[in-house]
């Protein structure tokens, strides 16, 4: 430190509705959706002429929509979407659509469009409707239909007036059952003259033999599931859907079986084993749900064979996992006695028959709780969508605000997606807010009760629903679950082998419990990664249980002291040629270092915690988390009177080096005088060498560059004299970057290149990255400045940086990059970016003078593209951030920016002060050029203004600064 410089069906298409006379549909809309009749079979059958016939059917739908005030407001694949403010416009534009298609000449490829048409409640967002009930009620609409069929709802139907009634007449359907499950819907079909009238029974789930339960709500999400887990039924005649409790396993396999109820004769049927507890009554409760009776002398194995045998049918068995055995020998009985029968199970583990495919169920898709995302971008989530439809049907007044979003993203990540948790949340909206539901998540299981009374026992309360997987467990299993709720952010066997294992659990069975845990769905293994996690709200669950076993002091004690072991060893790793393998390994594990610290200080572990917070230090520094790891630091700072000196002086020396990572210099000056003068006391020449080195790093960047170089000066001798080659190339960078502030850019680029030559011999890659960009530095600051050998040693840098994850490095080199190109290369655009991503690190690090050097790069940028006023603002932005942290080089480049949009604006005086301002710093900080450039400003300035006599003696003085500097 410091190791751098910083340098002064398709997917959905959006379709546009241009109309300068009508506004979006909103409020009560009505819908109109279409799809073409075997659209994939017509592709295939006639693959030159269909892309012609498909872009006529394209212009024919759009002007009947346009025509009858509609509004296509997207197209997926052939199928498109429709609103419209009246009810008449969508039946007319509906019956125009038919007819068209009826009348035209479609020579060989003849399509044949559906028509569905719904009336709901639904908001334009400015890009898409919200309202997922009444868009995804349209669509099942529209699938129940044949092709140049109209269908329309019974809501729409209410919508209807008189005035059309010449035009149109409606034939009742009566109540069908869409493939949604949820309650019945009336249907109508349009009749109009020159319309088709007879039709084969519509695409219902009444259509089919079936015992498939109404449900009460509707299905959300869960396109790509769905999807998923019809391609693997495709494949096989057992399909088995794995997950936790609560994850919408049923019901996923609910609507599967009802979305693929064409594909089967015979129908689809469903048996429920949640409620049987006796293996002997899982054949008569499949009878009894396929409504077949008792025949006398035979038995219910035999009544199932004969019926089923040559029936073409879906079964779904619920629940399986407290009857695994009987159930996969059931399965297999009735698999090979009928050969057209298809079976899916839900369970929490495998049946482990032949042919099984598996299909994990995964939670609902979840925002990222660390962005800020507007109500617009929460609703793209499936999580966050159940959650607004369930609370809507408690509290019809509910509604997703800026305000209220961060909270909301909260409880759907904190309940991991897990949909029975949502649904319970979302019922509390009767009486407590967002924020205070999101509040009260921490005692998750008092909160989370009151499910609907028609549901099983054990679905009512989360609590009750995870009992339920808990009980099924052995008694070892239950135990070491207890045991893997002190992880944060997943494990290694090799870490649960460690910390689980006692005289209960032999650590030879830690894997064997881990495999059967993962077959039960309680814990999930990440093949890739090599790691295995936990649901929070398992977690949280486990924390309960082993606060209740009396061993969790015990366990926390074993985790914190492999975390530090762990730590302690990884350190040294960093500075050599693994450190992208070890950094990769700190930061998979870094929830568990953070939860061990924070128990360490409430135990009276703080020696431990302390040695564990020391060793994660050049982690910390090098993924440029300085806020959290000086806050850890400072925390432990307050016990140093406990600790032996050595460990005092770690603690004090990295809090110092993170508060520079911030461009706290001042405070990082305070923590290494500190470290210096202990170290002095210890005589430990190696820790004394470290404290120069990191006192003058401070020196470097406060600008005081001549206290900075005493400092190295007598850094290096020790590290020479110790032969300590890693602190030795440490130093040299150190003091190299200094000398090339200074203008001493020959005696500078010796020291780098010392010490780039160390570091490739102690395969030291983050010090070759920094040595790199400091080369790169360099030889763009010198006077006969070599751009393209700037750019080639940056380069290098980012990519090294880029390779093994060096935030600090990569940053700083975006922004050099940038600054080299901008003034080079004029290519404004590519400079542009290398400042923009260097912007966006330096504020993820809170790296207050990279986030300020950004800025100014930015502001060189937007002046020199003529936009004045934007690069006033840029200069001005970063001029409060340098003032803040009394980083002068900073000052005097932000004060040289708005010199010189002064002058570009004729503030003649304004200028002036500020160039004025800028040599004074730059006198104290700078070298000559940058002090002459200061000078032939100001002398710019005087020759506006007429004092023609003072500005030729500012030019002298910059010309003789120059011949200084060459």
């Amino acid at each position: 430190m410091p190791r751098c410089a910083l340098h002064s069906k398709a997917r959905a298409r959006q379709v546009i509705f241009n109309s300068n006379s009508m506004k979006e549909p909103t409020g009560n809309v009505t819908f109109l959706f279409t799809d073409i009749e075997g659209s994939t079979k017509l592709s295939q059958q006639f693959a030159e002429s269909y892309p012609a016939a498909l872009e006529k059917h394209n212009l024919i739908l759009n002007k009947a929509v346009k025509s009858n005030n509609g509004f296509v407001f997207k197209t997926v694949g052939d199928a498109f979407c429709c609103a419209f403010q009246n009810a008449d416009d969508a039946v007319i534009a509906a019956c125009d659509i038919q007819k068209i298609l009826l009348n035209e000449n479609w020579n060989e490829v003849v399509i044949k469009v559906r028509i569905g048409i719904h009336s709901g409640n639904a908001e334009w967002n400015g890009e898409d409707y919200m309202g997922y009930i009444t868009l995804a009620r349209v669509s099942r609409v529209m699938s129940a239909a044949n092709g140049e069929q109209i269908i329309i709802s019974k809501s729409t139907f209410d919508l209807i007036s008189e005035s059309i009634s010449d035009k149109v007449s409606f034939r009742d359907l009566g109540e069908r059952r869409l493939k949604d499950v949820i309650q019945p819907i009336k249907l109508f079909q349009i009749i109009s003259s020159g319309l088709r009238e007879d039709f084969p029974p519509l695409k219902t789930l009444d259509a089919r033999p079936n015992n498939l339960p109404v449900q009460l709500t509707n299905f959300i999400g869960r396109e790509e599931s769905m999807k998923s887990a019809k391609e693997l039924l495709n494949q096989t005649r057992l399909l088995t859907m794995l997950g936790s409790g609560g994850v919408g396993k049923s019901r996923l396999a609910l609507q599967v079986g009802a979305d693929m109820i064409d594909e089967f004769a015979n129908g689809v049927f469903i048996a429920e084993l949640a409620p049987v507890n006796d293996p002997d009554f899982i054949l008569q409760t499949l009878m009894n749900s396929f409504g077949f009776k008792d025949e006398s002398g035979k038995t219910a194995e035999e009544i199932l064979k004969d019926h089923l045998k040559d029936k073409e049918l879906l079964l779904i068995i619920d629940n399986c996992e407290h009857l695994i055995k009987e159930c996969a020998i059931t399965v297999e009985m009735l698999l090979s006695n009928s050969t057209n029968l298809k079976i899916i199970t839900t369970s929490r583990e495998s049946l482990n028959c032949s042919g099984e495919k598996i299909y994990r169920v995964p939670s609902l898709s979840l925002p990222d709780v660390s962005v800020n995302n507007t109500p617009l971008q929460l609703s793209k989530y499936e999580s966050v969508r159940l959650f607004i439809e369930r609370a809507i049907a408690v509290n019809r007044e509910f509604r997703v605000n800026n305000e209220n979003a961060p909270a909301l993203a909260e409880i759907c990540s904190r309940l991991d997606g897990i949909p029975l948790a949502i649904e319970l949340a979302a019922a509390r909206i009767k009486v407590l807010s967002v924020e205070k539901i999101s509040e009260r998540l921490i005692n998750r299981f008092s909160l989370l009760t009151g499910g609907k009374r028609t549901a099983l026992p054990r679905q009512q309360t989360l609590k009750a629903m995870i009992d339920w997987s808990y009980d099924l467990l052995s008694e070892k299993e239950k135990i070491l679950w207890e045991r893997l709720s002190v992880f944060t952010g997943g494990w290694t066997l090799e870490s649960a082998e460690e910390i689980c294992s006692d005289e209960k659990i032999n650590v030879m069975e830690i894997l064997d419990l881990l495999n059967a845990l993962t077959e039960k769905s309680i814990i999930i293994y990440d093949i890739e990664m090599e790691r295995y996690r936990i649901l929070e709200t398992l977690k949280q669950y486990g924390e309960d249980k082993l606060r209740d076993s009396g061993r969790k002091e015990v366990i926390l004690f074993n985790h914190l002291k492999h975390f530090m072991e762990f730590a302690e060893k990884a350190g040294p790793k960093l500075h050599s040629n693994e450190i992208h393998h070890w950094l990769k390994k700190l930061e998979q594990d870094h929830g568990n270092f953070q939860s061990a610290i924070k128990w360490s200080l409430s135990a009276d572990e703080t020696d431990k915690g302390a040695r564990l917070a020391t060793s994660l230090g050049n982690f910390w520094d090098s993924r440029g988390y300085y806020s959290l790891g000086r806050q850890i630091l400072e925390r432990y700072l307050i016990y140093t009177r406990g600790l032996n000196k050595s460990l005092s002086v770690n603690l004090i020396r990295f809090a110092g080096i993170l508060s520079a990572g911030q461009s706290d210099y001042e405070q990082a000056r305070k923590y290494f005088e500190e470290c210096l003068f202990l170290t002095r006391e210890l005589g430990e020449k190696k820790v004394i060498a470290m404290s120069l080195n990191q006192l003058g790093g401070t020196n470097y960047f406060l600008g005081e560059f001549e206290q900075a170089q005493k400092y190295y000066e007598e850094s290096l001798l020790l590290y020479r004299e110790l032969g300590e080659k890693d602190g030795l190339a440490a130093c040299l960078h150190n003091f190299g970057n200094t000398l090339g502030s200074l203008g001493k850019y020959e005696q500078g680029q010796k020291y780098l290149e010392e010490s780039l030559s160390l570091r490739l011999e102690i395969e030291d890659k983050r010090g070759m990255a920094s040595c790199l960009m400091s080369l790169g530095l360099i030889a763009y600051n010198q006077n006969n400045a070599d751009y393209m050998k700037a750019i080639e040693f940056y380069k290098e840098c980012i990519s090294i940086s880029r390779e093994i994850g060096l935030k600090p490095e990569l940053a700083i080199t975006l922004y050099n990059t940038g600054d080299c190109i901008e003034s080079n290369d004029e290519n404004y655009e590519h400079a542009s970016e290398y400042f923009e991503e260097s912007l966006s690190i330096f504020r993820e690090m809170d790296h207050r003078i990279g986030i300020a050097s950004s800025l100014n790069g930015l502001g060189n940028i937007a002046f020199r593209r003529s936009d004045i006023e934007q690069a006033k603002i840029l200069y001005e932005e970063a001029l409060t951030l340098f003032r803040n942290k009394g980083h002068k080089t900073g000052i005097a480049n932000s004060l040289y920016g708005l010199g010189n949009a002064a002058f570009l604006q004729s503030e003649f005086t304004d200028a002036k002060k500020y160039f004025e301002e800028c040599l004074e710093l730059r006198r104290e900080t700078g070298n000559n050029k940058s002090i002459a450039e200061a000078l032939r400003s100001i002398a710019n300035v005087l020759s506006e203004i007429g004092n023609h006599e003072l500005a030729q003696k500012f030019y002298e003085e910059a010309h003789e600064q120059l011949v200084i500097s060459n």
